[in-house]
């Protein structure tokens, strides 16, 4: 099982570096010459872990910029909606977002800022979970009718450009 583990690794890291290649619009001639200046070798087929790692590390230095795998972006994403306040809080925020009023609409953003609203209403004391705000039903009304009223002010300055 090791070995087929070992394997998995080493295959998603030469993926990674293929990748890497393509996004430095590396030509065939660079890739080889970079592959033989970082570890003497001009094919990841030949290469141990430690090689490809070195050679992955070489591309990031060049530029590559990966892109976070699933696990590392687990909370930007919503939780499926269950018909409760806190789902209609979140798709306000993914409306205000899709509607280019804020920069960041990731769940992360939206914990952010009902910690900062929550602290503001509770004395200090900020919620940290969407799931817990629920358990205080007067607060989660005060956060969506919050949210409600930012989008009102934005829809009708929207309205005030609009005209003039």
């Amino acid at each position: 099982m090791t070995t087929t583990k070992n394997h998995s690794k080493r295959h998603q890291l030469i993926t990674k570096i293929h990748i890497a290649k393509s996004q430095l619009a590396l030509d065939d001639d660079t890739y080889r010459a970079l592959l033989k200046n970082t570890v003497g070798k001009t094919s990841c087929r030949n290469m141990q872990f430690g090689e490809l790692y070195q050679v992955y590390e070489a591309m990031k230095a060049k530029g590559f910029k990966p892109k976070p795998t699933n696990t590392q972006r687990r909370g930007e994403k919503s939780p499926p909606s269950r018909g409760q306040q806190i789902d209609k809080i979140r798709a306000l925020w993914i409306t205000l977002g899709q509607q280019n009023n804020i920069t960041d609409a990731s769940e992360a953003a939206l914990l952010a800022w009902v910690k900062r609203q929550t602290s503001r209403l509770n004395g200090g004391l900020g919620v940290d979970s969407l799931e817990w705000l629920q358990r205080d039903p007067h607060m989660t009304n005060r956060i969506l009718e919050s949210l409600k009223q930012w989008q009102k002010r934005l829809q009708a300055n929207a309205a005030k450009k609009g005209k003039e």
